[in-house]
């Protein structure tokens, strides 16, 4: 039994073992696919917050230069009609001078047939349509290649102040980043890295340090910014944890729960396996003291036929008659332990019935602790107090009998030569509660949750030297829930014991 109890366990451990090793694999491998995900997802952000950052300031700056077209003072827009083309061209000239050809610094049409027409005098929101498509031109030849070409009027010192005063900047930028981290669901902290030279390519160039505290950082972009040495800008992002487990949380908890079931399932597997080998060592104990109890009274009888044979003692009445009383109280001691065997298998097999009925338990008690105090062996003192009102008790009287009677056999049994037993009738929780408290050696801590289990004896010597089987509490107990009641003991190694026996009222 030990071996295969030790093969089972280690079979079941390596099981679980594997699982968890497994579920590790798996969670891991998951896991740095997220994590490579998110790397693509930051970047792929990271451009995208680039590009929109550097086309809000281009529309910022186109607003401005739109708006400094309009200043009288220092431009006019008029128009002409082309013949060849059929469409109305507008130009741009200074407003210091006549107009003439060589005075035009910016031109443009209107592709839209409903704007294809004539400027008026006053027509202030056509003007400004036009300047914003001149704006626009401006924006794609100077803004979006990042060269402000020379033009007349200041107009390029303008432009340029404009794109000084709209550079790059890390504020606008982390908004914007913000936004389009939101979208991919990422919520994980960053910081901007700007440097005056970069590469797209090379990672090698940070530091470990840099890299533990910052594990994912994107490729590098050019800023274009006109005075300054940051010119290219990355984003540092912390360990994204918190990203990779809401991304695998179905994952994860399914795992989590696999290695919970089968840690459960296992220690499940091994609290039987040691339950089982713990009652086969009970029962075996058991069995070696049954068939002990079992051969004295054969023993016993055999002798006294024996004798009744083989002595010729047959002719002498009284010692036949003596003889022959030996033999029977033998056989009555053998039938009354085959009986007690049997009412265990009984009730363990639910075949009892319970029929409760009222009796007086206060002289029932008080009889069955007269009968045990009468017994020969030992000096009996007993006293019998009921603190309650209640004289009549609705229960079964002949397994309330065996119930109380366990008990109190029990503290005869396992005190020394002068007993003392009391025995207290209480009313708690709606139950009357019969106390019997005794002189005994008491039980250890440790085996007051086992003493009410079948075939169970506390393992100490000198108890195992009296006469018992572990079935008497199991029986107790039994029949203590058969009518819903309850049980407890208190007790503590050498100074007795207390067993509270609860009957429903």
């Amino acid at each position: 039994m030990l071996k295969n109890t030790r093969f089972i366990v280690l079979v079941c451990t390596a099981a679980i073992v594997i699982v968890l090793l497994l579920q590790f694999y798996w969670i891991s491998s998951y896991y740095q696919v997220n994590q490579a995900t998110f790397e693509k997802e930051v970047n792929m952000a990271f451009e995208d917050a680039i590009q929109k950052e550097f086309s809000l300031r281009c529309d910022t700056i186109q607003h401005l230069i739109a708006l400094h077209l309009m200043d009288t003072t220092a431009f006019k827009i008029n128009g002409e009609y082309d013949p060849k083309h059929r469409v109305y061209q507008y130009y741009l000239s200074t407003a210091s001078r006549d107009i003439h050809p060589d005075d035009k610094i910016l031109s443009t049409s209107m592709s839209d047939g409903r704007l294809n027409k004539p400027l008026m005098n006053g027509d202030t929101i056509f003007k400004r349509k036009i300047a914003e498509r001149m704006a626009f031109a401006m924006r794609s030849e100077d803004l979006e290649h990042h060269i402000v070409y020379y033009r007349t009027q200041k107009l390029g010192d303008y432009i340029d102040q404009c794109i000084i005063r709209y550079d790059f900047d890390t504020t606008r930028l982390r908004p914007v980043l913000k936004h389009y981290l939101n979208e991919r669901n990422i919520h994980v902290p960053f910081k901007f890295y700007i440097r005056e030279t970069d590469s797209t390519f090379n990672r090698s160039q940070f530091s470990p340090k840099l890299l533990a505290k910052f594990p994912f950082i994107t490729k590098s972009y050019p800023t274009f910014k006109q005075r300054s040495k940051q010119q290219y800008v990355r984003a540092m992002f912390t360990n994204p944890v918190s990203y990779v487990l809401e991304r695998m949380g179905l994952m994860f908890a399914g795992s989590l729960l696999i290695i919970v079931v089968v840690a459960l399932s296992l220690l499940w597997i091994v609290r039987l396996l040691f339950a089982e080998k713990r009652l086969s060592a009970i029962k075996n104990d058991f069995i070696s003291n049954i068939t002990h109890e079992l051969k004295t009274p054969i023993a016993g009888a055999s002798a006294a036929i024996e004798a009744l044979i083989g002595f010729d003692v047959l002719d002498d009445r009284e010692k036949t008659s003596r003889y022959l009383q030996h033999g029977k109280n033998e056989l009555e001691r053998l039938s009354a332990l085959v009986d007690k065997v049997l009412n265990i298998s009984i009730y363990e097999n639910q075949q009892f019935t319970i029929r409760p009925i009222l009796f007086d338990v206060e002289s029932t008690v008080k009889t069955m602790l007269i009968n045990f105090a009468s017994a020969p062996g030992k000096v009996v003192n007993w006293s019998y107090a009921n603190h309650t009102t209640i004289v009549l008790l609705n229960a079964d009287q002949l397994y309330f009998q065996h119930a109380v009677s366990n008990i109190i056999d029990n503290a005869i049994k396992y005190a020394g030569d002068e007993v003392t037993i009391e025995v207290d009738c209480v009313i708690k929780n709606a139950f009357f509660v019969i106390s019997v408290k005794d002189n005994g050696i008491g039980i250890a801590a440790q085996d007051l949750s086992l003493v009410f289990e079948k075939f169970y004896r506390v393992p100490h010597h000198e108890q195992h030297q009296i006469k018992g089987h572990g079935l008497g509490l199991n029986y107790v107990k039994s029949i203590i829930e058969r009518h819903s009641g309850w049980c407890s003991i208190e007790s503590e190694y050498g100074k007795g014991s207390i067993f509270s026996l609860g009957w429903p009222i």
